[in-house]
C-alpha cells in the first residue's frame, strides 16, 4: 500500500470507504449499549412484569423485551446514519476544499499499488484553539487490508506531519465499542486522556479522547 495525499479521482472510494468504516460500528456500539446500565435495569424490570404476569400472557413480556432491543439496535442505527449523511453533505462533499486548501489540514488515502484500489484513509485538521494541536480522524481501513500494519503506517503519517508542521500535540476521539482502534492509538503512543457519554447518546457506547502529549512523543 502507497500512502499519498487524496486527489479528487479516489472520491468514489473513499466515500465507499467512509460508508461502511463508519455504518459497520452500529453492531460493536449496540453490544456496548445493551451493557449500559439504563438498559439493563429496563430488560430486568421486563423480565420481572413477565414473571409476574399470568402464564398464558408472558408472552407479551418477550415481545416487549424484543421491541426494546430493536429499539436501541435502531437508535445505534440512526445515530451513525445522520452521522454519515451530515458529513457526506459538508466536508466530505469537497475533500479539497475542507482539506487540501487549509493550512494544517490534509486528508490521505492508502492505494494499494498493483490493483489501484483505496484500502485506507485518514485525515487532519488544525484546532483553532488551543493552539499548536492537530485532530486526527477519519481512520478508516478496508476490512480485507487489516492486520497488516495499514492503520499503523497511516497514523505515523500523521504524527510526521504534525512534526514537520510543528504542532505538539496531537488528539482523536473514538467509541468505546472500537477496541481494536483503541489498542492501535496505544500502541503507537498516545494516552487516554477522557472518558465521556454525552446525554444525547446514552444509548451508544461512551466516547473516549486520546493524545500524545509532548512534542518529543511525535
Amino acid at each position: 500500500m502507497a500512502i499519498r495525499v487524496f486527489e479528487p479521482k479516489d472520491y468514489p472510494a473513499v466515500k465507499r470507504l467512509f460508508i461502511d468504516g463508519i455504518m459497520e460500528n452500529v453492531t460493536p456500539a449496540f453490544k456496548e449499549a445493551l451493557l449500559h446500565p439504563v438498559n439493563l435495569a429496563v430488560l430486568a424490570g421486563i423480565a420481572a412484569l413477565t414473571y409476574a404476569l399470568p402464564g398464558h400472557l408472558r408472552w407479551l413480556g418477550f415481545v416487549v423485551a424484543t421491541a426494546w432491543i430493536a429499539a436501541v439496535y435502531w437508535c445505534c442505527h440512526m445515530f451513525y446514519a445522520i452521522y454519515v449523511n451530515d458529513k457526506l453533505a459538508s466536508e466530505m462533499k469537497d475533500i479539497e476544499k475542507h482539506f487540501l486548501s487549509l493550512p494544517g489540514n490534509c486528508y490521505w488515502v492508502a492505494e494499494h499499488k498493483k490493483l489501484k484500489v483505496i484500502g485506507g484513509m485518514v485525515a487532519v485538521k488544525s484546532c483553532s484553539t488551543p493552539a499548536n494541536i492537530i485532530s486526527m480522524f477519519r481512520m478508516i481501513v478496508d476490512r480485507q487490508y487489516r492486520r497488516h500494519g495499514l492503520g499503523v503506517r497511516l497514523t505515523q503519517t500523521v504524527l510526521d506531519f504534525a512534526q514537520e508542521h510543528e504542532y505538539k500535540t496531537c488528539i482523536l476521539g473514538t467509541s468505546k465499542a472500537q477496541k481494536a482502534a483503541q489498542k492501535l492509538y496505544l500502541k503507537v503512543g498516545f494516552q487516554l486522556i477522557k472518558t465521556y457519554t454525552p446525554d444525547i447518546k446514552r444509548f451508544i457506547s461512551p466516547l473516549s479522547s486520546f493524545h500524545l502529549p509532548r512534542a518529543s512523543a511525535l
